[in-house]
């Protein structure tokens, strides 16, 4: 028995904690939008026809949930070998994209996925910024029937829009990143509610400087700030200016 226990002690010992680079998104002051409420009235769109603008989600404290964050020019540890990453997923639930903002890598393909009983069209357009007329369209398909899935990617780089033809309010963003190596996924996250992210790179990324950047559609630049990496591991927190935003 003692043998035994020692053994498990000693496994435990050199098992490393999941750590990963973490970190918090907030918003301070007020916003200089607000999001407005309207009525989408359209068959199989569920049941209320009463909606929303989605460009803030604020909790009480400030979490800012949307924000895309990633590791700019991240370095990885050679002698982890490749793994798939987790697949980005796009719904479209009661004639709404779920979620509204998602950061995918380019050339890595992600799901868009009809959960309505009713037609949709998704027209991929390039962002221009506020203001400007959007870019070429990238891609234009339908999805006829619920349960509908369909797999797309992005070449390059940049921001980008997802609109349906049929329902004019549906919207969503997609920030792409550029190829960084076979982790290249694990370098980005979206905030949650609570305004939190998590990348999953213990034993992955090279412990160093590196710089964090966090986008959100209201904004005109991204935030960016120096974070050190210890032991695969680091802890952010970023602040947007709510008098920044338009």
């Amino acid at each position: 028995m003692r043998l035994l226990l020692l053994s498990v002690g000693l496994f435990l010992f050199f098992v490393p904690l999941r750590a990963d680079v973490t970190g918090a998104v907030t918003l301070k002051g007020q916003p200089k939008s607000k999001d407005e409420t309207f009525l989408a009235e359209a068959s199989g769109c569920g049941e209320s026809p009463i909606r929303h603008t989605e460009n803030w989600k604020i909790g009480k404290k400030g979490e800012f949930a949307d924000v895309v964050v990633w590791i700019v020019d991240p370095k990885f540890n050679d002698r982890i070998g490749a793994r798939v990453p987790d697949e980005v997923t796009l719904k479209q639930i009661g004639c709404r994209y779920d979620p509204h903002v998602i950061a995918v890598t380019a050339m890595i393909p992600f799901k868009i996925v009809n959960g309505d009983p009713t037609l949709h069209n998704i027209r991929a357009k390039v962002y221009n910024g506020p203001g400007q007329p959007p870019g070429d369209t990238v891609f234009n398909f339908g999805q006829s029937y619920q349960g509908q899935t369909d797999e797309k990617q992005f070449d390059q780089p940049g921001i980008y829009t997802l609109q349906c033809d049929v329902h004019s309010w549906m919207q969503c963003w997609v920030m792409v990143l550029p190829q960084a190596g076979v982790f290249s996924q694990d370098c980005c996250a979206v905030t949650d509610d609570g305004g939190t992210f998590k990348l999953p790179l213990t034993g992955i990324l090279l412990d160093g400087d590196y710089k964090i950047d966090a986008w959100h559609p209201r904004f005109l630049q991204p935030l960016e700030q120096t974070i050190h990496v210890k032991n695969g591991t680091a802890k952010v927190n970023l602040e947007f200016d709510g008098a920044k935003s338009f």
